[in-house]
């Protein structure tokens, strides 16, 4: 069975733009899906819907076998907040609270929302910390930290919750060229250890490595999908093979 399963979904914005129109895709257990496409095609607002961030018109959206939405018809909001608790989301612009160190940044929710032990809470935020090497900033403000830290931050964030998957929406397009190595080498070694993920990504050569398959998606629609390697060096379509001109193989 999927751990994640995406039927028919389709969405329009209040203005009557339709930005996704019939998007379908399962996601197994220790796959990495990459989805690739220009600005505007969709990729950011599917992820969205997935993590309950914005709601869809129609379809159905299934997390770890349980409905988040059926033909438009959403769970209850019990039913909803213990499907998300199985969801990690990493933003774009990292949404650390600018008040709280690091620790208490990877603490909080720990504590308030699955009930942890204070000291557990921290035992499990130093662990993270180190694993994205991290250890010596635990005090420190996310203010104090370059854009590359605080996006490791937001991971261990998001790791600390026990997240069954992991939605990663273009977590290296905030950052200066020479600061997505950090957060790429996060996400191999996540990879590594077979943690469910899907990736919205720029990084053309990063989606070819790291996916067990690819999406491109374009004005609301999948264009073309496959194993990575054939998907980006032998693409099919012209759409996909205009997109990928912009980009150095």
């Amino acid at each position: 069975m999927a751990i994640i399963s995406v039927q028919n979904i389709k969405k329009s914005f209040s203005d009557g733009v339709q930005v996704l129109k019939d998007i379908s895709f399962d996601v197994e257990q220790g796959e990495i899906l990459g989805i690739i496409g220009p600005s505007g095609s969709g990729k950011s607002t599917m992820l969205r819907c997935i993590a309950q961030l914005e709601t869809i018109d129609d379809g159905s959206i299934y997390v770890c076998g349980s409905p988040i939405v059926t033909k438009g018809l959403y769970a209850s909001k019990n039913e909803l907040r213990q499907i998300g608790l199985n969801l990690g989301f990493v933003f774009q612009n990292f949404n650390l609270f600018p008040h709280m160190s690091v620790l208490q940044n990877i603490i909080d929710a720990q504590i308030h929302v699955l009930k942890t032990p204070k000291s557990e809470a921290i035992e499990i935020a130093r662990k993270l910390l180190a694993d994205v090497g991290l250890s010596e900033k635990e005090n420190a403000y996310p203010c104090e930290l370059s854009g590359g830290q605080q996006q490791r931050v937001s991971i261990a964030r998001s790791l600390a919750l026990k997240p069954k998957v992991l939605l990663f929406d273009e977590p290296t397009s905030a950052l200066d060229p020479e600061l997505t190595g950090e957060i790429l080498a996060v996400i191999k070694k996540l990879a590594l250890e077979k943690m469910t993920m899907i990736v919205v990504t720029h990084e053309m050569a990063f989606a070819r490595d790291i996916s067990d398959k690819i999406i491109f998606m374009a004005d609301g629609l999948i264009v073309e999908q496959g194993e990575p390697k054939e998907l980006i060096n032998n693409p099919k379509t012209e759409r996909l093979q205009d997109f990928l001109k912009r980009f150095k193989q």
